[in-house]
This record gives C-alpha cells, structure tokens and sequence, in this order.
C-alpha cells in the first residue's frame, strides 16, 4: 500500500509540473498540494524525517498560499 502512495504522489508531482509548463495553475497548485501531501503521509509511515519536513513545509506553504 506505500509504493503505491509514494507513486501516486510521484504522479501528482511529475503531472503538477507540466501543468506548470502549460500555465494550468490551478491544477498545478492542486495537484502539488496533493503530491506532497502524499509524499508527507508516505514520509510519515517510513519514519523519514527530512523527507518529511520537506513535504511537509511544502504542503503548509501551499495551503497558506491557497487560503491567503
């Protein structure tokens, strides 16, 4: 079940970067938020700290970003 979420926040990363590329915003900002949130959860369960405050910040970063 966790390969199967660090993939799909892979995904949502990889996809968030071309929606990026092609000026989609709001699907990049989704899908980013989504990705690293994955990857935060994902973090959490492998008991991998940096990789958890990285996605973790991002996430937070984000959704102030969203709210603001």
């Amino acid at each position: 079940m966790l390969e199967i979420l660090k993939w799909l926040g892979t995904a949502c990363v990889i996809l968030a970067a071309t929606c990026r590329a092609f000026d989609f915003h709001t699907a990049d900002l989704f899908l980013s938020i989504v990705g690293a949130a994955v990857w935060g959860y994902a973090a959490f369960k492998m008991n991998d700290k940096p990789l958890l405050v990285v996605n973790g910040f991002i996430t937070a970063i984000l959704l102030y970003g969203v709210v603001k």
